[in-house]
């Protein structure tokens, strides 16, 4: 699977949980303030609102189908995988990747 395509995948996955949580109003829109609970389970890999922020604007791109140069999309790929670990349960992600 390429980069592009698993951002895309993993990107609305974590903005589904975002909705879910109240931290995001629409998929591409700005983050809320995150809790301490989702700071804590990124433990330094997302320091803020801001960053993920980021990440989500980068996921939102690939899924409308922008061009991503190869090491956004390289970057972006491995930093949305981590993120998604430290959010999701193990088999929930298992669970996700085999229905996507």
């Amino acid at each position: 699977m390429s980069d592009v395509s698993e951002i895309a995948k993993l990107s609305s996955l974590l903005e589904t949980r975002l909705l879910q949580h109240g931290l995001i109003e629409r998929p591409g829109g700005a983050v809320r303030t995150l809790p301490a609970d989702f700071l804590e389970k990124f433990d330094g890999l997302i320091d803020n609102s801001t960053e993920l922020e980021g990440l989500l604007r980068i996921g939102y791109a690939a899924r409308q189908g922008e061009t991503l140069s190869a090491p956004v999309a390289s970057a972006a790929r491995f930093m949305i995988q981590e993120v998604c670990e430290a959010l999701f349960d193990r088999n929930e992600l298992q669970a996700f990747r085999r229905t996507h």
